[in-house]
């Protein structure tokens, strides 16, 4: 009667019991593993007053779908934001920007165009910004971004602030220093 027994359907149960046994002890595994905590990220804030210039080689403005002409974001958070027109080769100043942190800080600058796409086109004029930021009334970045003609500039600038150096003098001060 075993000889007649069919092998392969009885193989077909048994593999399929270990896969299902090695699966149930790989999660019991990984369920008895501690959790890892969430560390938050803090950083201090920087020490220094900062500020941007913009300066357009075209007049920003909103078009049908969006009517801001001017939008800069520090690291997710609205800095500013203008639904006026911006002039062409006039600076525009943001000052002072709070919420810049010790460490990588990222700068998104939308500008749009404007314009009917398909008549910048036919002028293929291409448009750029200037985008400056300053601590302390000295330039620490400077940065160039362009667009398509007809295409509105959307662009990253990054800052990586350096530790804060008032902290780093003081206690400098102190040492080697006996009262």
């Amino acid at each position: 009667m075993i000889a007649t027994f069919p092998r392969r359907p009885l193989l077909v149960l048994v593999m399929a019991a270990a896969i299902w046994g090695s699966l149930t002890l790989f999660q019991n595994f990984r369920a008895s593993l501690p959790k890892p905590e969430a560390i938050e990220n803090l950083r201090d804030d920087a020490q220094a007053e900062y500020s941007i210039a913009i300066t357009l080689t075209f007049d920003a403005q909103g078009d049908a779908f969006s009517p801001t002409a001017l939008r800069v974001s520090l690291d997710g958070v609205r800095v500013f934001e203008s639904d006026t027109t911006v002039q062409a080769g006039v600076a525009v100043l943001i000052s002072p920007v709070a919420g810049v942190k010790v460490g990588v800080n990222e700068l998104l600058i939308e500008v749009g165009s404007g314009t009917d796409s398909t008549e910048a086109l036919q002028q293929h004029v291409a448009h750029a910004i200037r985008v400056q930021v300053m601590a302390d009334a000295v330039v620490i970045a400077e940065r160039t971004l362009w667009s398509e003609p007809g295409n509105t500039i959307i662009g990253l600038v990054v800052i990586d602030v350096p530790e804060n150096s008032a902290a780093k003098a003081a206690a400098a001060e102190d040492e080697g220093h006996q009262h």
